[in-house]
């Protein structure tokens, strides 16, 4: 049997579950102690808490991204793992009783953490503090995963050996997605004004509706692109910021969808050439290549930069004039080169099971 891991996080996030369940399915020894409560954009489904490897413990909240554990020493005392795996970043309180089970016990922890990401920090006195116990955690961590090959120089860049620090990229379900786009092939979406016109090419973002999305771009992008090209919407959001765009939309040729569940969404993207992603986008990059596409997007978060490779499975582009220069350059033998790379890339090296298998081998060692 797998040495005992507990995992720890502040949220039971629902783009995790199938990663979180492919572990249980492949009898690791696990526990995961998190708030199955939904805060803030965090929606968690009820279902979470039926998930037999989650352990529910006494927690509040402060603000919309601080969950406390109180008693998390005693709990990991009592679970006695061989390895914590713990998320970093606003998870830094609950870190300190993993610090303190760590100087006590000699015990191994790895933190599962972003890095920067995009967000700039004032450097204040509180956030000096802050920073002065996240480092300590970092150095005495054996080993840290972060999310992308920038969160890795960022590491790096904070006096952290880069030889302990493990690109654990994120990914989605590729097993459902798998399952979902052979189920669905073929077939297209139900709404009679988004069937293919002539030589019309659809273009396709995929999203919460958020101001941090920079959905916005997307219509000067349009207006670049001619009537040619048609945007398919899908994604949902305040009913304030969603009447916004479709005022700013409501003479573009694009149509707005609403929200779709995964089992619901491939119709969507067969009708597609490529998707774009104007902002920060967390995994609909994976999400927009394991189903076939390639993807047009702007730097963000850094992900991008593993997965976006130029030509092959899509576009990062520095303007919207360039993204616009190159969409056109584009044939329709292009887009469907592209595509078939880039869920190459994602079924041999994105996988739910290769990050499973990078996620377990600073274990297993």
């Amino acid at each position: 049997m797998e040495p005992k891991v507990l995992i720890v996080q502040r949220f039971y996030y629902n783009f995790r579950e199938g990663f979180y369940d492919y572990l249980y399915e492949s009898k690791v020894n696990f526990r995961l102690i998190n708030s199955t409560c939904s805060l803030g954009r965090v929606t968690v489904h009820k279902t979470a808490r039926e998930k037999p490897y989650i352990k529910q413990v006494p927690m509040f909240t402060l603000g919309l991204n601080y969950v406390i554990f109180p008693f998390l020493f005693f709990h990991i005392w009592f679970i006695n793992p061989a390895w914590i795996i713990t998320e970093g970043g606003q998870n830094t309180f609950n870190n300190l009783q993993v610090l303190l089970y760590h100087f006590l016990t000699r015990k191994k922890y790895i933190i599962w953490d972003l890095g920067k990401g995009y967000d700039e920090f004032p450097d204040t006195f509180l956030r000096k503090i802050y920073m002065r116990f996240y480092k300590l955690t970092l150095r005495k961590a054996s080993w840290i995963y972060t999310y992308n090959s920038s969160g890795k120089l960022y590491f790096e860049s904070l006096g952290i050996d880069g030889n302990k620090v493990l690109v654990l990229n994120n990914t989605v379900d590729t097993r459902k997605i798998k399952l979902y786009r052979e189920k669905s092939a073929g077939m297209r979406p139900g709404e009679t004004d988004l069937s293919k016109e002539g030589d019309r090419i659809n273009l396709i973002f995929v999203g919460a509706l958020l101001p941090s999305k920079n959905i916005e771009d997307l219509k000067p992008l349009m207006d670049l692109l001619g009537e040619k090209y048609f945007l398919i919407m899908v994604g949902d959001g305040e009913p304030e910021y969603r009447a916004r765009l479709h005022k700013l939309f409501e003479h573009t040729p694009c149509r707005f969808v609403g929200y779709k569940k995964l089992d619901e969404i491939a119709p969507y993207y067969n009708l597609a050439s490529f998707a774009v992603l104007p902002g920060l986008g967390g995994l609909s990059i994976n999400q927009a290549l394991a189903f076939g596409l390639p993807v047009i997007c702007r730097s963000a978060d850094g992900a991008e930069k593993d997965l976006i490779h130029e030509n092959e499975t899509g576009h990062i582009y520095s303007s919207l004039q360039d993204a616009a220069d190159y969409i056109r350059s584009q044939s329709q033998e292009d887009w469907e080169r592209m595509g078939q790379l880039s869920q190459k890339l994602i079924y041999s090296e994105h996988s739910l099971e290769s990050m499973t298998e990078k996620f377990l081998s600073k274990i297993k060692s």
